[in-house]
């Protein structure tokens, strides 16, 4: 009996931590810029590694999304999704990104994938190709 108390203090006290997702307006501030996968990605501007986060939409090498949906997943975890066009072609998804910001480093994730990649701030921004 001792030990399903126990049990159940744990599972509550962890439901209690757990946050649940929150709507905001807008990516914040510092997610906002030029992010490249590494140095050249920053500085060639053939490099197609950078993407640039812009307070409703994400511009990726092969598509841009447009935020319809931002919300704090856990502190200092934020996700946008939104409908996405494809730069050739044209073709329209629905996407977006996982963000979590380290510094001047972020890990980005993309829906429908298990891995993250770590971006670093540009200093100059480049296009993104």
């Amino acid at each position: 009996m001792l030990r399903f108390a126990f049990l159940v203090l744990a599972l509550t006290t962890a439901a209690a931590r757990a946050t649940p997702a929150v709507p905001v307006s807008a990516m914040p501030d510092d997610t906002l810029g030029t992010w490249g996968l590494d140095a050249e990605a920053c500085t060639s501007p053939e490099s197609r590694g950078r993407i640039r986060i812009e307070r409703k939409s994400v511009q990726l090498f092969h598509a841009t999304c447009t935020f319809d949906r931002i919300r704090i997943i856990a502190d200092g975890i934020f996700e946008g999704r939104g409908p996405c066009v494809e730069v050739r072609g044209g073709r329209r998804y629905r996407g977006g990104v996982s963000l979590m910001g380290l510094g001047d480093q972020m890990m980005v994730r993309f829906p429908g994938s298990q891995l993250s990649r770590t971006y670093h701030r540009c200093e100059r921004p480049l296009p993104v190709r």
